[in-house]
């Protein structure tokens, strides 16, 4: 750990002296604690306590201790940290890093082998985790597959309706076709038919006109006729009446 820069606001450093509670010796706690220690600029010291605790003896400017205390309750298997007792004391300065204090070399030896024996421990408990998180992704890819089936199965569907409307639309298109062509022919028929009524109209006024003149005709000439008749026997009275066959009728 690099020493504070002499620029450093010494009214901000302070000590705090921790004792962390739980589940934390044996288990690679105080190893994990001073690669902590290094990223948050703390110097100070931890050490295993009689029977189950740690003591943290930490230095540091007021806003790294609080963030370092935050990032050292761990809680992931095989550590638990389930309480940390601090109380803040008067900066020193007299750490140039952050120390593990260790035991005999028989304790330190036993630690790290129960340390080892964690460490493999929380390896398989990650590698059952990644297991189970990669045997999720497998069902999770499986129920995927089977939405994509069925979204394939619906769009086959979807495509074949689109087909029959197609071919739907295509026969009544020809229907429409057919009925405009049937809709010309009946116009045609009904002009046909307007202009047979127009030439009956016409031809009846012309036989109409005939017979008016022919009617005339056979008028004027019995009345000519008549006049003869009425002529002829006036003349035959008239010589009957001179040779005195006939007499005069008096008026």
């Amino acid at each position: 750990m690099e020493e504070h820069s002499t620029t450093m606001d010494f009214s901000q450093l302070i000590r705090l002296n921790m004792r962390i509670i739980g589940t934390v010796q044996r288990v690679g706690y105080r190893h994990i604690v001073q690669n902590i220690a290094r990223k948050h600029n703390i110097t100070g010291t931890i050490e295993n306590l009689e029977g189950y605790d740690v003591r943290i003896v930490a230095e540091g400017t007021r806003k790294d201790l609080e963030a370092f205390k935050q990032a050292i309750k761990i809680s992931e298997y095989p550590i638990l940290v389930e309480c940390i007792e601090s109380s803040e004391e008067p900066y020193l300065g007299c750490f140039s890093y952050f120390q593990v204090i260790r035991g005999s070399p028989e304790e330190e030896l036993a630690e790290r082998f129960d340390s080892a024996i964690a460490i493999f421990s929380r390896m398989e408990r990650k590698q059952d985790q990644a297991l189970e998180m990669h045997k999720e992704s497998i069902g999770l890819q499986q129920e995927t597959l089977g939405l994509q089936k069925e979204t394939i199965s619906l769009q086959k569907e979807t495509l074949g309706l689109q087909k029959e409307t197609l071919e739907l639309q295509k026969e009544t298109l020809e229907l429409q076709k057919e009925t405009i062509s049937l809709q010309k022919e009946t116009l045609g028929l009904q002009k046909e038919t307007i202009s047979l009524q127009t030439e009956t109209v016409s031809l009846q006024k012309e036989t109409l006109e005939e017979i008016k003149g022919t009617r005339s005709d056979l008028d004027k000439g019995f009345n000519s006729e008549l006049r003869e008749m009425r002529e002829e026997l006036r003349e035959i009275r008239n010589a009957l009446i001179h040779a005195g066959i006939m007499q005069t009728v008096k008026s």
